[in-house]
């Protein structure tokens, strides 16, 4: 294209040579120099271009260089010189100037994306036309679209006459579909089968899941990411000197499909012959030696070298050394296929932190962030320091998203600043709920929900709902830095109205209760990413037994004894320990919960009782992209003077979501004399799970599980004409749960395994909620 537009000038300078009058065989001074044809150009901008002002000499030589410099311009299609006395005449034809542009057909590449990247070489509304430009940027989309596997791309380009020397370009793209991979050969592995080798590929034929999964459609980059992971699991076992020798993607003759060949050379194992750290290692060399847990005689594995690496540079980097440079040199001895490795450790200076600031936190003030943060202002930089604060901060329940940059400061080379760009969460301040669950039906809701209140990192929080099962009525606040120290605060009131025949209970009862509490949150001594807080507090409940008609024996037998009015001095301990990565959709790691409630009398006609309980649940990567989690869940209640005397209204419950899924909800355990199910003083229940990836949104998470559980009596309930609970409940199935704008939505699909008479099963389940505020 080059060559062209240089002939295309050629021939211009030419004709225009050939219409320069007999003036241009002789010199003269120019006295005055008038433009003919301007329209929207103006004349000064035409002199600033001009090789010659008045008042010099115009040689015939000349003449050239004038129409050279104003066609290098770009403003001018056409130009001619004429000569009237002393004056030099230059007549012009502007080019016309981009009217409308209109870019239709790409769905894959958005609009304003093309737009930005087409003004930046000049072609946009109110630009001067370039035909030239715009061939090249048409066949710049024509690469990034084949880039992409979309070899039927075309890409039309039209140019329409407007009024006042104006052009409408219209860009009309027909993207085509992606080339799909028909076949894969991979010549030249003996040790691994193609099948095992194949799996290792971002690339895949077409099969049932590759609808969703798209590996089958075909990219360079998702060729290059294939090529990386097979030369990844060679160089992982062993094979030092595997190479790619070549790879060739096919293109059928309509286009649509690819034939993908892939020449490799597998080699032979090499072990590690030793390790060894140089330089100035700062700490102790062996402490580094100790850190890259790599032994002589193992077999070679870039993985483990690369992770060798990585912890020499994080050890010098908690000690203020985040500039360290550690390179790896390898050693090849060919006889004995065996590799030695140094690293050479180059820590540079140590570095300070000068100041950490938040950006992006528009509704948190910087005082609740900073009080997140470990790394000190004015102390050495601590890579650990610097993580531990990143992951403080997305623990809070207001902020969504952390990500951290840390700064070298201009004209120093041992200061650096640090920035925590955070995301923050709708933390609306009024809002009303309406959601639905095939236990509670219809809930409403309303309140003035807070959790960041005023910016503050404080929760204060008014809720009230109703639905079949329960009227809620309460308020908490919960200060996180009660003292400077960390201790939490947390104060609740409530009063609510439950009906246990609205959520597959017994029909025997309603209660009326009040309860207030005050719990504090003490952080214990802190593992790295595990966060430990001990919980202490006290409260008061009260609770009014309502007997309906149709009380049964057990529930009679109590209130005969024990009364209808209960009140009781809660004393409260806990103690939780959280380490998972992330509070919703973790990914890795575990939270658990251990809890003891001492109810004592507050009059003299109270009960005395205590439950504990334990929920743990803990999730691990097996793969990429599956993760294997487990639940589990206990719980145990008792009188100081005998089972018979734990309070029914605290009994436990099993079945449903949450639970044992497959079961209709709380359905499981002891039947009363009524035959509804009553609950029981001790829960064992839990769960084995592996969540897959579903391939249509990182907001929706899809698990296969298998659940077991139930809930038992210590007392005899059969003299009171009841049931026993009878073995374990086992079932099977699929959840997906789904994180919408509008509040989260949990669907099951369970298979009931060992159903007993007297068992309910329910084969689909779901809890949907929606939050405007």
């Amino acid at each position: 294209m080059g060559i062209m537009k240089k002939q295309i000038l050629l021939v211009l300078l030419l004709l225009t040579a050939l219409c320069v009058n007999a003036w241009a065989a002789e010199s003269f001074v120019v006295r005055k120099i008038s433009i003919e044809g301007l329209q929207r150009v103006s004349s000064e901008t035409v002199y600033s271009y001009l090789p010659i002002k008045t008042g010099e000499t115009l040689r015939p030589e000349k003449t050239g260089a004038i129409i050279n410099a104003l066609y290098k311009t770009g403003f001018f299609e056409h130009i001619s010189l004429a000569r009237e006395g002393n004056t030099l005449i230059i007549k012009v034809i502007e080019r016309p100037t981009i009217g409308r542009l209109k870019i239709s057909g790409n769905s894959s590449i958005a609009t304003d994306k093309l737009t930005t990247v087409m003004r930046g070489v000049g072609v946009a509304e109110g630009r001067v036309y370039d035909s030239v430009i715009l061939e090249k940027i048409k066949q710049s989309l024509l690469e990034q679209y084949y880039s992409v596997g979309r070899y039927n791309a075309q890409v039309n380009v039209t140019v329409t006459s407007m009024d006042r020397n104006r052009v409408l370009v219209k860009i009309d793209i027909s993207e085509g579909l992606i080339a799909k991979v028909r076949r894969i050969n991979i010549i030249g592995n003996h040790v691994f089968s193609e099948k095992t080798l194949d799996k290792q590929l971002d690339l895949t034929t077409p099969g049932i899941v590759t609808f969703f999964t798209q590996t089958d459609h075909y990219t360079q980059e998702k060729l290059d990411s294939s090529l990386e992971k097979l030369r990844n699991y060679y160089m992982d076992r062993g094979y030092f000197k595997f190479a790619v020798k070549s790879s060739q993607a096919a293109l059928t003759p309509d286009r649509k499909s690819i034939f993908l060949t892939i020449v490799v050379d597998e080699g032979v194992v090499y072990t590690v012959k030793g390790v060894n750290v140089v330089g100035d290692t700062i700490v102790p060399r062996e402490e580094l030696l100790h850190d890259v847990h790599i032994k002589s005689g193992t077999i070679f594995s870039r993985q483990a070298v690369m992770d060798g690496e990585k912890a020499i540079t994080d050890k010098l980097g908690s000690q203020g050394y985040i500039f360290t440079v550690v390179s790896v040199q390898t050693k090849v001895d060919e006889a004995n296929k065996q590799v030695f490795l140094t690293y050479e450790v180059k820590p540079g200076k140590r570095a300070y932190v000068r100041h950490v600031y938040f950006t992006d936190n528009s509704k948190t003030n910087d005082e609740a962030l900073r009080r997140e943060i470990q790394q000190m202002e004015g102390a050495p930089v601590s890579t650990v320091k610097l993580e531990e604060s990143k992951h403080h901060l997305s623990l809070l329940p207001y902020i969504r998203n952390v990500d951290m940059n840390v700064e070298p400061v201009a004209g120093t080379d041992d200061n650096v600043d640090v920035n925590y760009k955070v995301t923050e969460d709708n933390a609306a301040q009024a809002n009303f709920s309406i959601g639905y669950s095939q236990l509670d039906h219809l809930i409403l809701g309303a309140g003035l929900n807070q959790k960041n209140f005023m910016g503050t990192g404080k929760t204060l929080g008014l809720n009230l709902s109703h639905s079949r099962y329960q009227q809620f009525y309460g308020i908490n606040y919960m200060n996180p830095y009660y003292t400077p120290d960390g201790i939490s605060r947390s104060i609740n009131l409530s009063a609510s109205k439950t009906d246990p025949r609205a959520a597959n209970l017994t029909r025997s009862y309603n209660t009326d209760q009040y309860a207030a509490s005050v719990i504090y949150g003490i952080p214990l001594g802190q593992e790295k990413n595990v966060f430990n807080t001990l919980q202490l507090g006290y409260g008061y409940e009260q609770t009014l037994v309502k007997l309906s008609n149709s009380v049964s024996q057990q529930v009679q037998a109590f209130v005969n004894q024990h009364g209808r009015l209960f009140q009781q001095i809660d004393v409260i301990a806990g103690l939780s320990r959280d380490g998972r990565d992330k509070a919703i959709f973790p990914t890795t790691g575990g939270i658990q919960t251990l809890s003891a409630n001492l109810y004592v009398p507050a009059t003299s006609h109270s009960l005395r009782y205590y439950t504990l309980g334990y929920n743990g649940k803990w999730y691990q990567p097996i793969t990429e992209k599956f993760i294997a989690t487990v639940r589990g869940d206990l719980g145990y209640g008792t009188a100081f003077d005998g089972a018979q005397n734990y309070p029914f209204f605290k009994n436990f419950y099993a079945g449903g979501m949450d639970s044992v899924r497959g079961y209709e909800p709380n359905s499981l355990g002891p039947k009363d004399s009524n035959g509804d199910p009553t609950g029981g003083n001790v829960l064992v229940a839990g769960s084995l799970g592996l969540i897959f990836p579903n391939y249509i949104s990182d907001s929706l998470r899809t698990s296969v599980f298998v659940d077991a559980g139930n809930v038992y009596n210590t007392y005899n309930n059969r003299q009171y004409a009841g049931t026993g609970s009878g073995s374990l409940r086992y079932s099977t199935g699929i959840e997906a749960d789904w994180l919408t704008p509008l509040g989260l939505i949990d669907l099951s699909v369970g298979k009931a395994l060992n159903l007993k008479p007297g068992d309910s099963s329910e084969f689909f389940q779901f809890s949907l909620g929606a939050n405007f505020g």
